[in-house]
């Protein structure tokens, strides 16, 4: 009687390279490395990049600075810069144009303080100077009105006496004459503001504002309406990195004694172990406090 022959054995990693396999996203990373490029071109962030991949808050950090540092990861950060670059059919110079227009921008064409001629810098011998005679008895009718206080007939005698000519305290005269332009500048010989004028918040017309490089809209806030203005700071830094004018990697040289000193030092210490900083960590908070 024949022997039966044994099957032969599977490959002990058939099942893990199929587990693989189906784990793996076109790119031919995993999906949870795909999904960490595509996260991480939101923000630049790798950390939170890491965080939305899925992989643990605890070590986010650690993971997102390792996947930074993994040659495929890198290619397809590249490769998907690339691919959004081409669907905006965006240039790198265009870019490039764009940030350097952001951070040589000149801020006052969007909002600014200017110094303004006050109500007294060009009227008649430096009286009060009203806009048009209508503004002018406006306030004289103003001015009766709060003198009666509601009383018909006293603001029917203060009416009778101005149009006579009477003199009565309190009441405006336009003895500084008219024309008063708000946007003339201050007069230096002005008795009253003695030539510093007043200071106007000017803001752009939003709607001729929408094509600077630096207007990023407006908010409303407690205090009124706030300009949003881009980072000029931040917009150079970006030119300057892109055009490899930073170092990031900074190259420290000690002499031989520094190293020497330093050396005994460490030897001289006890090891930082776990054991170490648990019955040390009063003293290390200590220590960070200081450092605040």
């Amino acid at each position: 009687m024949k022997k039966r022959k044994k099957p032969l054995p599977m490959p002990k990693n058939t099942k893990i390279s199929e587990k693989k396999r189906l784990n793996l996203a076109p790119s031919g990373l995993t999906w949870k490395r795909d999904v960490f490029c595509s996260e991480y071109l939101k923000d630049r962030n790798a950390t939170q990049a890491a965080i939305r991949a899925g992989y643990s808050e605890r070590t986010a950090k650690e993971q997102g600075y390792r996947l930074l540092t993994n040659v495929h990861v890198k290619a397809r950060v590249n490769e998907l810069m690339s691919e959004r670059a081409q669907r905006l059919e965006i240039e790198t110079t265009d870019v490039l144009q764009r940030l350097w227009e952001k951070a040589t921008a000149d801020v006052n064409e969007l909002v600014r303080i200017e110094r303004r001629c006050c109500r007294y810098c060009h009227g008649v011998d430096h009286e009060y100077q009203w806009r048009t005679p209508r503004e002018f008895k406006g306030a004289q009718n103003a001015t009766m009105e709060e003198m009666a206080k509601g009383n018909a007939d006293t603001l029917l005698a203060l009416g009778q006496a101005l149009d006579e000519g009477r003199t009565i305290p309190c009441m405006p005269n336009d003895a500084g004459g008219y024309g008063f332009d708000q946007t003339a500048g201050p007069n230096p010989d002005c008795p009253e503001c003695h030539g510093e004028g007043i200071a106007h918040v000017v803001v752009l017309d939003t709607r001729e504002a929408l094509s600077h490089p630096l207007y990023e809209g407006v908010k409303q806030t407690k205090d009124g309406i706030e300009v949003k203005i881009a980072d000029r700071a931040k917009a150079l830094e970006q030119v300057a990195r892109h055009l490899q004018m930073f170092k990031d990697v900074v190259d420290l040289q000690a002499s031989e004694e520094l190293i020497t000193a330093a050396r005994a030092i460490s030897a001289a210490s006890p090891p930082i172990t776990p054991q170490y900083v648990r019955d040390n960590a009063h003293r290390l908070d200590a220590l960070e406090w200081d450092a605040l």
